[in-house]
């Protein structure tokens, strides 16, 4: 069996360079060493090395996120959805603090209709929802626990 003989790699600016621009690319670390015929340890361990991949991931990161807004700039209505998708503006929801069960079930009808305009994201539908749940479980908990002691009291 002919074993594989490793080489030591010199880190050079050239060196240095590819590994960027491949990095800019979107290569990952596995298709660099091959690229470069690098091991992958050496990637992972050497401090230039992995500067270089984090500076070529960044501008490609810069790239792809000009890119999209570029091609949103034109079209309102999917600049809205992906504003909406990543959170990037949190709207301010009017909902008011639940004093009864009413008050919450009331909430959480807001909560869904807001939601359904496009008005406050899936997430924030949730908290009211949960939110809202809680509160009448724990009323009408409180309400049987009473009507209980009011039986248990007639006896």
């Amino acid at each position: 069996m002919k074993q594989k003989t490793r080489h030591k790699t010199t880190i050079t600016e050239q060196l240095i360079q590819e590994v960027q621009e491949l990095a800019e690319q979107g290569f990952n670390n596995i298709l660099i060493s091959q690229a470069l015929n690098i091991a992958l340890s050496t990637l992972s361990q050497n401090k230039e090395l992995k500067e270089a991949i984090q500076r070529g991931k960044l501008k490609l990161a810069k790239k792809v996120t000009a890119s999209i807004l570029d091609t949103l700039e034109a079209n309102p209505t999917n600049q809205q959805l992906l504003v909406r998708r990543l959170c990037l503006f949190t709207p301010i929801v009017s909902i008011k603090k639940p004093t009864n069960a009413q008050d919450a079930l009331n909430n959480l009808a807001l909560a869904t209709k807001s939601y359904a305009n496009g008005e406050i994201n899936e997430s924030q539908l949730r908290t009211i929802e949960a939110v809202s749940n809680s509160y009448v479980r724990g009323y009408e908990i409180t309400d049987l626990e009473e009507r209980i002691k009011a039986l248990e009291g007639k006896d």
